[in-house]
């Protein structure tokens, strides 16, 4: 409350409302700035590069080395983000292990394995084995995406401490030493070890390729020692990997990178995947060969089978719950990674999990030594630094993150998600986005499934912008959804044909809606279609050719009947379709729809009837070009990058040494961000589809501004340091009174409301 009086008296000064009004106006809009990507061949070339200030921030995260060198450097700021992955103890919850093939396994009774877990030292692993690189976790999913964990099992809430004395406990329900030896034993009556002889040794594959597992490992090792428990160590990788495969194993140093939802939850988890070889180690069989875990199970399937984003959070709470609570394996932490950018760079945006290259930092960040004029060509850019030289920039082939510092500046996406809480989604060229179920036709009834359908209104604001000129030469329409669904499809090698293999059809509602129609059911597959956006008239002129061909109705056609058109072609897009010998046009979505089948375009479901002896016409676009090649379809960059971001390039030199350069958009739909916008959350308003909604400078962005209050990024980053609420340009570095007036100036500001539909 103190920060605060202070903050709210210091506004009073008039002169200083004055003198910072004037400094905020010289910084803004943000955006008209340049953008320019420099290929280094290695992490150190970058980073040279940065401490040379030749580029104000490199894409990838510093090693030890790098930071220590930036805490020293008083020319850099450094920014923390946490990771997706997590490392754990993987206990195997089977009834027996491959070594011990008569014995009920000690890691099948939870006592045991909560005894366990009270033996890890999480804390201490974070600060003396990791150096602070590293952020505790309690439930197998990443620190990132925090958001989706059980809070009743987490932090403060998780159930099993570092508490040796606890863990002794435990042990004693049922494997007290009982000969007094030193050497816990088996209780009498033991499945296999009747007699209650001492415990065998606990077969413990200890990674000694990760020093941070093998530490966490060692130590877990010693307290079991210490407790009583015979261990049988085993290190090496070649070893590790046959005892793995054979789950020969009690306890092994696992460890996973994921993405941002937590689907795999059912990967890792559900007994359709304990199978030797596969992804499930841990939950195992009960003495009967059924799951241990049956009701875990359920939960797991209404994660990967949700039918909508409220419904697989609460799965997932559910079953992150239930993990902790069977202690079904013992999570330890994720990674922590520190960027660094130049102290000339304020109103950078450190995304969880990703750092500081994404668009809201290229979109609201801005160099402290601009010019007055925002629209002054004479502006220096901002300026980033790969850490390797992109190996193709193909939007369909390239598959390598530096790859994409180029492309994601040009190719964008429906959707987006809140920076700082990942399992939040929010709208970008779609300004709203429904998921509900539809059932299949072609299914037999009673047995028809309920299958996904994702239906996404288009924001009328945005447009394509050539590359080189950065004219804005035809504005993006749901048109352009269904060409990058359909021109994505046919090309099952593409690095990005997963996202687009699960469509069954899509149906164009106007030219700002469509519906997207999945063969199978999961909220996820809402997310698949997004990304990367095509421009579909540039695109069928450089891309395809037309074809037309000719379908002779030899029986009656009713509605609902399917046929496929006699072609071996490819189809991507239907042009239009005639019924002859009466020239009647027939139109999709009326009177036909187009199914996708072997990785075409190629099945008629029919919608109206047809005559014996009639013939139907269709003319089609199918592909007409190799997409192979260093650029897509080995055509030059200037014929294919057209944009709808808020860059467009102007000159890319590829290899070593080369770059990327980006001149901004003119017309980009977001508007140029009010300093002081924070939180990046988007709010939605109406009830009526489509919502439309704002960004907005409000209490959220104070109160964030607020709990970094005094902090600082130089040197050693303070624990509550947060890089986006830094955006004076006279103190970058640090949060403080300037970065405090300046939100307040802009406090209530909305931005970037849709168009009326």
């Amino acid at each position: 409350m103190n920060k605060l009086c202070l903050i709210v008296v210091s506004i009073l000064a008039t002169s200083l409302f004055v003198s910072m009004q004037s400094r905020v106006a010289a910084s803004s809009p943000r955006h008209y700035k340049g953008f320019e990507i420099y290929f280094y061949e290695t992490p150190d070339a970058a980073f040279t590069a940065l401490k040379a200030s030749e580029v104000d921030m490199i894409q990838w995260s510093l090693t030890s080395e790098q930071y220590q060198y930036a805490v020293s450097d008083s020319t850099l700021v450094l920014a923390g983000s946490v990771g997706f992955g997590i490392k754990e103890f993987d206990l195997n919850n089977n009834y027996t292990i491959y070594a011990y093939p008569s014995v009920r396994s000690p890691t099948n009774e939870i006592t045991f394995r909560q005894a366990l877990a009270h033996m890890v030292d999480k804390n201490w692993i974070i600060s003396d084995v990791m150096n602070g690189f590293g952020e505790r976790v309690d439930v197998p999913i990443g620190a990132a995406i925090m958001g989706y964990a059980n809070e009743s099992v987490i932090g403060g809430n998780y159930p099993y401490p570092y508490n040796l004395t606890r863990a002794a406990e435990l042990l004693d329900i049922h494997f007290a030493d009982t000969d007094l030896d030193g050497t816990r034993n088996y209780p009498v009556g033991w499945p296999g070890r009747e007699s209650g002889p001492n415990l065998d040794s606990l077969v413990t594959l200890i990674r000694i390729d990760d020093e941070h597992r093998y530490a966490a490992g060692q130590a877990l090792v010693n307290n079991m020692q210490a407790l009583g428990i015979p261990v049988k160590k085993i290190v090496d990788p070649f070893i590790i990997y046959f005892h793995l495969e054979q789950m020969n194993y009690h306890i092994y140093t696992g460890g996973w990178s994921f993405g941002r939802r937590p689907t795999y939850l059912y990967a890792l988890f559900h007994s359709d995947n304990w199978l030797p070889g596969w992804s499930n180690y841990v939950t195992g069989m009960n003495s009967s060969n059924l799951p241990n875990y049956p009701d875990l199970d359920d939960i797991l399937e209404d994660v990967y089978y949700a039918e909508d984003n409220n419904a697989f959070k609460d799965a997932v709470k559910k079953a992150t719950g239930l993990l902790v609570e069977y202690c079904v394996n013992i999570p330890l932490f994720s990674h922590k990674y520190f960027w660094a950018y130049s102290k000339n760079l304020a109103g950078v945006v450190n995304e969880d999990g990703y750092g500081l290259e994404n668009t809201y930092t290229f979109l609201n960040a801005y160099k402290a030594d601009d010019p007055a004029t925002p629209q002054d060509e004479s502006q220096d850019p901002i300026r980033m630094g790969t850490i390797q030289v992109p190996k193709s920039l193909n939007i369909l082939y390239s598959s390598w993150f530096y790859d994409y510092a180029v492309l994601d500046r040009v190719f964008d996406s429906l959707l987006s998600m809140s920076p700082y809480d990942l399992s939040v989604d929010q709208p970008w060229i779609a300004q709203d986005w429904e998921v509900t179920t539809w059932l299949d036709p072609e299914e037999p009834e009673p047995s028809r499934q309920k299958k996904t359908k994702a239906t996404y209104w288009i924001r009328k604001d945005v447009w394509w912008h050539a590359p080189v000129t950065g004219e804005a030469v035809r504005q993006f329409t749901a048109h352009d959804v269904e060409f990058t669904i359909w021109y994505n499809y046919i090309f099952d090698d593409s690095w990005q044909w997963y996202s687009f293999s699960a469509i069954h059809h899509t149906s164009i509602i106007d030219d700002f809606a469509i519906e997207v129609y999945f063969d199978s059911l999961s909220v996820m597959l809402q997310y698949r279609p997004t990304y990367p956006l095509l421009p579909k008239h540039e695109y069928l002129e450089l891309l395809c050719k037309h074809v037309c061909v000719s379908l002779e109705i030899t029986d009656p056609v009713s509605a609902g009947d399917t046929m496929m058109l006699p072609t071996t072609d490819q189809v991507i897009q239907m042009v239009n379709a005639t019924k002859y010998p009466e020239e009647i046009p027939l139109y999709e979505g009326i009177d036909y729809e187009i199914f996708a089948v072997n990785y075409s375009h190629t099945k008629i479901h029919w919608l109206g009837s047809l005559d014996p002896n009639e013939t139907v016409v269709f003319c089609y676009w199918t592909n007409n070009l190799d997409p192979h090649g260093y650029y897509l379809a080995d055509l030059e960059w200037n014929q294919t990058f057209y944009s709808i971001g808020p860059y467009y390039p102007v000159d890319i030199v590829p290899g070593a040494g080369g770059y990327a350069i980006f001149n901004c958009t003119q017309s980009f739909f977001l508007e140029t961000p009010p300093l002081g916008e924070i939180d990046w959350m988007w709010t939605f308003t109406g009830t009526t589809r489509p919502c439309s909604g704002y960004y907005q400078v409000n209490l959220f962005d104070a109160v964030a501004l607020l709990k970094a209050y005094g902090t600082s990024g130089n040197g050693e980053p303070d624990p509550n340091w947060f890089p986006g609420a830094d955006l004076d340009p006279n103190e970058i570095g640090r949060i403080g009174l300037f970065d405090a007036v300046t939100l307040l100036i802009n406090y209530g500001d909305k931005f970037g409301t849709p168009p009326d539909p």
